[in-house]
């Protein structure tokens, strides 16, 4: 029987993050789940949560991955042992705004949190990657198209996108695949929703459990796989 696999998850206990860690957990994984903004009770009661729902162990790191990447992933390898698979997850999608009115201070907030964060966390868990590890960047249907009014949000997604293929074009000789996953309209925590039903060819919101397995399918079935863009948008993108 071969070993758990141990998981990093960034913005691991809320929202999506938290739909991922339980997928995971049901593998019976070692997890690390990052958090930062998340208040410490509502990051326990996550925790137990994911041990209910299986997982082997689970660890809380908290910090800031826009400015504490290092230490995140060296206290995450430690307490697990090592990493097989790092999902950068935590990311913003800040409110609609003209290009008129966006600041330099709120784009640089935006790439700092859903571009950078994604290359400094990724570059230090380098070292603790090896053959058969997976890394897995939560990109958005808004990096593939462009979105009213979200400049900001639209070009850390394209980018991200963008890193993610040449990262997975540098990492395959060593073996790690490199794949990206990007949502479209997600209802997560009975949210109110931005797209109407009808410019969603399947009719229906997605939620977090769709795109999770997508992340269980990258991490666990597909070896062959690096370097792609699954997006998750019950067929918005082809209307």
């Amino acid at each position: 029987m071969s070993e758990p696999k141990r998981v990093l998850i960034t913005g691991g206990v809320r929202r999506l993050g938290l739909s991922l860690a339980k997928a995971f957990a049901a593998k019976g994984v070692r997890l690390a789940l990052n958090h930062h903004s998340s208040p410490d009770e509502e990051a326990e009661t996550s925790r137990r949560e994911v041990l209910q729902a299986g997982a082997s162990e689970v660890t809380l790191i908290k910090g800031d991955v826009t400015t504490e990447a290092a230490r995140i992933v060296a206290e995450s390898a430690k307490a697990l042992g090592g990493i097989d698979v790092l999902i950068n997850n935590a990311g913003i999608l800040p409110p609609q705004r003209p290009f008129s009115e966006l600041s330099l201070a709120e784009f640089e907030r935006t790439l700092g949190l859903n571009l950078l964060s994604p290359f400094q966390v990724t570059q230090a868990a380098l070292p603790f990657l090896g053959k058969g590890s997976t890394i897995i960047n939560l990109a958005s249907l808004g990096g593939m198209q462009i979105w009213k009014q979200r400049i900001d949000y639209n070009v850390s997604k394209s980018a991200l996108i963008t890193l993610t293929k040449a990262l997975a074009r540098e990492l395959a000789p060593s073996g790690i695949t490199v794949n990206a996953i990007a949502p479209g309209a997600m209802q997560l925590d009975g949210e109110e929703m931005g797209v109407g039903l009808q410019r969603i060819p399947l009719g229906h919101y997605g939620n977090g459990e769709d795109i999770a397995q997508a992340a269980i399918y990258l991490a666990y079935y597909a070896p062959y796989v690096t370097g792609q863009v699954i997006a998750i948008d019950g067929g918005r993108s082809l209307t």
